[in-house]
């Protein structure tokens, strides 16, 4: 009797898993930022437990279904979370917009000599260095500062911190970022709450955290023989190494 029960509670249970699974159809996106196509993004269905990678023209395709929570984490632009609405579902092509993350101004000098002093004598005036403050440099809390990433972390620095420790490692290569076939790989083994909750990354980072654990050697050997256990172990291997290279300098 009571394996009879036990039976019938895994039936209801496989039932509703099959009914959530079929409710769910096939999304297909587009990634951009203005006008420009954005590839090589990461994207997750947290509740659905997949991923993808949006490729050529920022392309991409993942089983969605509306109320749907879907993340996106790149390089260059700053992650995006979306719950999908019915609208969107109902489109042939939903697209998603990110913003940049390292829209840095270029460094600008004046030369001094070529300044004119409204005043006479008053060339110490013009040779004082000065800083904003509160006053005149207001913080604008309304407009968001796409160039850092939330809690104060500065993206553009862990970038390059991670490119120089990559560069190091393999110093004839040129190009770290466009080979995927390793983060497609995690993609279709490993959930998104195994980045967001296991290894404490935020969503501007997951991206980087896949380069950086790709362009480790031993990324091909685990993803031809390495079981989902291994794989993890992995993961959270190259996450203590992943976490000293981009920890806060102070």
């Amino acid at each position: 009797m009571k394996s009879t029960i036990t039976m019938l509670v895994f039936f209801l249970m496989s039932q509703i898993g099959f009914a959530q699974l079929s409710s769910r159809k096939l999304l297909r996106g587009q990634v951009v930022n203005d006008s420009v196509k954005v590839e090589n993004v990461v994207v997750f269905n947290v509740n659905a437990r997949t991923g993808t990678i949006a490729k050529f023209e920022g392309a991409f395709a993942i089983t969605a279904k509306e109320n749907d929570t879907l993340v996106f984490s790149s390089l260059m632009f700053r992650s995006k979370k979306m719950v999908l609405t019915k609208e969107d579902m109902e489109q042939d092509v939903v697209k998603i917009t990110l913003q940049s993350l390292t829209n840095q101004l270029a460094q600008v000098n004046v030369d001094q000599s070529k300044i004119k002093s409204p005043i006479k004598n008053s060339q110490e005036a013009v040779d004082t260095k000065y800083y904003g403050d509160a006053q005149s440099s207001p913080k604008n809390t309304v407009m968001p500062n796409y160039n850092v990433i939330e809690n104060g972390v500065d993206f553009v620095r862990m970038y390059k911190d991670v490119l120089k420790v990559l560069r190091k490692k393999n110093p004839k290569k040129n190009d770290f970022t466009t080979n995927v076939s390793f983060t497609e790989a995690v993609m279709n083994r490993v959930s998104y709450s195994f980045f967001s909750n296991s290894l404490k990354l935020r969503n501007d980072q997951i991206k980087l955290f896949l380069v950086f654990s790709e362009n480790d050697p031993k990324s091909g050997v685990v993803l031809k023989k390495a079981t989902d256990f291994e794989l993890m172990d992995f993961l959270v291997g190259k996450n203590n190494e992943f976490k000293k290279i981009t920890a806060i300098q102070k």
